[in-house]
C-alpha cells in the first residue's frame, strides 16, 4: 500500500481510543518530570501487572517533552509486557498500538502510521460493536482511568467515571478494582469535612479489593488510613500485615509511616521513611513526610521550651526546613510542602522567604479555589503572628473567609476574625473597624440582621464607612 499523505490520515489517527486522543494538554499537567520518576519507581517497585500501563503513559509523557525516540522504547517495553500475560489476548494492545501510531506520526514515518492503524483495524473487526478503529472495552476505558488517576488531582473525577465504565463491564478485574479503590481514596482525601467510616465509598471499595487479592499492601494501608480513628485494632492489624507483605516498598512503607506519625510514634515513622528515601530518593511525599515529623517534634519542643537546648531546636529546624524544601524541589506543586516550607522560614525568623513562597503561591492563575483559601489563612497568620502587620491579616483572612467552602481553613479564619475584633473592642469599645469585622462575618454567614447592626455600629464611629474599608482590603490584597 502506498505511504498515505499526513492529512489522510489525520481522521483515522482522531478515532483511536489512546493517550493522544483524550485530550490531555501539556500546559495542564503539572511536574512532568515528577510524574515520570513516579511512575518509574512504581515500575521498579510495583506489581508487574500495571507495567504496561505504566510504560504507555511514560511514551505520552516522553511525547510531551519533545522525546519520541524514547516514547517508542516506552511502547515496546508496553507491548513486551503485554505479550508476556497469561492469558495474551491481541485486544489488550489496542491503546498501545493506537499510540504507536501517533508517535510514528508525529515523527514523520508514515508507512509505520499506516501499518499500526491495519492492526488496529484488524484487532477492532472481530470485536461486536466496533466501529473501525476503536472498540467500548473494559481494558480501554481502564487504561484511560490509569492515566487519569497517574496525571494529577485535577483529572480524580474523569478517573473515577472511566473506571466505573470499565467495572460495569469487567467487575471482578483486580487491576480496575485497585485503581478504582485508590481514586475514591484520594478524591474523599480532598474533603475538608471527614467521610464516616460506614458511608465510605472507598472503605467499601478498599474491601473489595483485599477479598479479590488479601495480600494487597496498598489496599491494606489504605484502608488502615481510613480506620485508624474508629477501628484501631483492624487498623493496627492491616499496617503490620502490610509491612511483613511489603517491607521494601516504598509506595507502601511511606503511608506506614503517616499511620505511625499521625499516631505520635516519630521515632517509628522516621525510621521507615528514611529507610524508603533511599529507595526512593525523588520522591517528594517521603521528603515531605519526613519534614512533618520535623515539624511535630518541633511542636513538642515548643511546649517545653525552656528544657529543650536552643543548638538542639536550631538543629531540627535546619532539618524540617531541608526537607520540606527538598519536597517542593522534586515537585514544585506541591502546595503543602510550599505551605510548610514558609511556615518553617516563618519560625526561623526568614520572613523574607517565608512571604515570598506565600505570595508566589497567590499569585498563581491555575491555584484551586481550596488551595487559595487554606493559602490566605496560613499566610494571614503568619502576617499576625510572624510579622506583627493585623491589617494585612485581617484582609487575608477575610479574603479567607468570603471563600464558601466548608473548610478548616474557614473555620479558623473566621475564629481569628471574632477574635481579633473582642480583643480590639475590650481596648476600645468605640473601634468601627472591630464592628465591621463583626459585620463582615455575619454577613458571609448569612446573617444578614446581626451584619446590620454592626455596620452601623461601625457607621457610628467611623468617618469612613465599611466600603472604604473593603477597598482598603482589596488594595493590600491586590485583587
Amino acid at each position: 500500500m502506498s505511504t498515505p499523505q499526513r492529512t489522510d490520515l489525520e481522521a483515522s489517527l482522531q478515532e483511536l481510543e489512546c493517550h493522544f486522543t483524550w485530550d490531555f494538554k501539556k500546559d495542564e499537567i503539572k511536574d512532568l518530570d515528577n510524574i515520570s520518576e513516579k511512575l518509574l519507581d512504581r515500575v521498579k517497585f510495583c506489581h508487574n501487572r500495571y507495567h504496561s500501563t505504566y510504560f504507555n503513559i511514560l511514551a505520552f509523557l516522553s511525547h510531551l517533552e519533545g522525546q519520541n525516540e524514547t516514547a517508542l522504547e516506552f511502547l515496546s517495553k508496553a507491548e513486551c509486557v503485554l505479550r508476556n500475560e497469561k492469558p495474551f489476548l491481541e485486544k489488550h494492545l489496542l491503546v498501545t498500538y493506537g499510540n504507536y501510531a501517533w508517535v510514528y506520526y508525529h515523527i514523520g514515518k508514515l508507512s509505520e502510521v499506516n501499518t499500526y492503524l491495519g492492526k488496529v483495524e484488524d484487532i477492532c473487526r472481530s470485536i461486536p460493536r466496533s466501529s473501525r478503529y476503536s472498540a467500548n472495552l473494559p481494558i480501554v476505558y481502564g487504561e484511560k482511568a490509569w492515566t487519569l488517576l497517574k496525571l494529577g488531582a485535577r483529572y480524580y473525577p474523569s478517573s473515577k467515571e472511566s473506571f466505573q465504565k470499565a467495572l460495569h463491564g469487567d467487575p471482578d478485574n483486580l487491576s480496575l478494582n485497585s485503581g478504582y479503590a485508590v481514586v475514591l481514596y484520594r478524591l474523599e482525601g480532598f474533603r475538608r469535612r471527614k467521610v464516616k467510616t460506614e458511608s465510605s465509598e472507598a472503605v467499601k471499595q478498599l474491601r473489595k479489593v483485599l477479598r479479590l487479592e488479601p495480600n494487597n499492601s496498598e489496599a491494606m494501608v489504605f484502608l488502615a488510613l481510613k480506620l485508624q480513628w474508629n477501628r484501631k485494632e483492624e487498623s493496627r492489624n492491616l499496617v503490620e500485615n502490610a509491612l511483613r507483605v511489603s517491607p521494601d516498598v516504598p509506595q507502601v512503607t511511606r503511608y506506614v509511616a503517616k499511620y505511625f506519625r499521625a499516631e505520635g510514634d516519630i521515632d517509628k515513622s522516621l525510621e521507615i521513611l528514611k529507610k524508603a528515601v533511599e529507595l526512593a530518593p525523588r520522591s517528594s511525599f517521603l521528603h515531605h513526610q519526613i519534614g512533618l515529623c520535623y515539624k511535630q517534634e518541633l511542636a513538642k519542643m515548643k511546649i517545653n521550651e525552656q528544657q529543650v537546648p536552643l543548638d538542639e531546636k536550631m538543629a531540627k529546624m535546619a532539618e524540617c526546613i531541608h526537607y520540606f524544601k527538598k519536597s517542593v524541589e522534586i515537585k514544585p506543586s506541591n502546595l503543602h510542602a510550599k505551605v510548610n516550607l514558609a511556615e518553617a522560614y516563618g519560625e526561623n525568623r526568614q520572613l523574607e522567604e517565608a512571604e515570598k513562597i506565600y505570595t508566589d503561591v497567590l499569585e498563581d492563575p491555575f491555584l484551586g479555589v481550596s488551595d487559595k483559601q487554606y493559602t490566605l489563612n496560613n499566610y494571614a497568620l503568619f502576617l499576625l503572628f510572624k510579622k506583627k502587620n493585623e491589617p494585612s491579616a485581617i484582609c487575608h483572612f477575610k479574603a479567607a473567609y468570603e471563600i464558601q467552602l466548608r473548610t478548616s481553613s474557614r473555620v479558623q479564619a473566621g475564629k481569628k476574625l471574632k477574635q481579633i475584633a473582642k480583643q480590639r473592642l475590650k481596648t476600645n469599645t468605640g473601634d468601627s473597624e472591630a464592628y465591621e469585622i463583626f459585620s463582615f462575618v455575619y454577613m458571609q454567614d448569612g446573617q444578614k440582621k446581626k451584619a446590620m447592626e454592626y455596620s452601623l455600629k461601625a457607621k457610628q464611629f467611623s468617618s469612613f464607612n465599611a466600603e472604604d474599608l473593603s477597598a482598603l482590603c482589596d488594595e493590600k490584597l491586590n485583587i
